[in-house]
């Protein structure tokens, strides 16, 4: 069996616009959140994210905000489990378009996936045998043509709600 990876090893497979894109999303309107995960999140920017010249981070001017979160979901796997978890839940209404496509590609869906409840020990590797990306999204499109998602995204999203990280499955 594998070594589960930490969570935030997922930095690997997204491209630096896409890892700001995705914390955007969640921190520049926070108003869009339920209440429960609205305080979860605001009280771990209060405390993890550091942002200089500012006691309550915030308060700071938000591209100062979103560039230290992104350092911060760089290195930090708790952290990173509480954005994605949050950015999962933009996507939730997509959840049955998304299960038939991965059951249709072999998908296995980890134990871990999709709450990850320990960030250390979160992603397996190994995509089921000839699946890339692109027949991964295009599985999911043909689902639904007219998915409101990035091909980036739906992605992400796969390997979110798998477990799984692309590559050989390891010995």
């Amino acid at each position: 069996m594998s070594e589960l990876k930490p969570l935030h090893t997922i930095n690997v497979f997204i491209e630096p616009w896409f890892r700001e894109e995705i914390i955007k999303a969640i921190i520049l309107d926070l108003s869009v959140h339920p209440d429960e995960i609205r305080k979860e999140l605001v009280e771990t920017i209060k405390v993890e994210v550091k942002v200089s010249g500012f006691r309550n981070p915030l308060t700071a001017p938000k591209r100062l905000l979103v560039r230290e979160s992104d350092k911060l979901f760089e290195t930090d796997p708790m952290f990173v489990g509480l954005i994605l978890r949050i950015w999962m839940s933009l996507f939730k209404k997509h959840d049955n378009i998304f299960n038939t496509a991965l059951k249709e590609l072999n998908f296995e869906i980890s134990n871990q996936a999709p709450n990850y409840s320990d960030p250390m020990n979160a992603l397996n590797v190994g995509w089921p045998k000839d699946i890339n990306y692109q027949k991964v999204i295009d599985t999911v499109r043909k689902e639904d043509e007219k998915l409101e998602m990035s091909d980036d995204q739906i992605v992400l999203y796969t390997i979110l709600k798998t477990g799984y990280l692309p590559g050989e499955i390891e010995d």
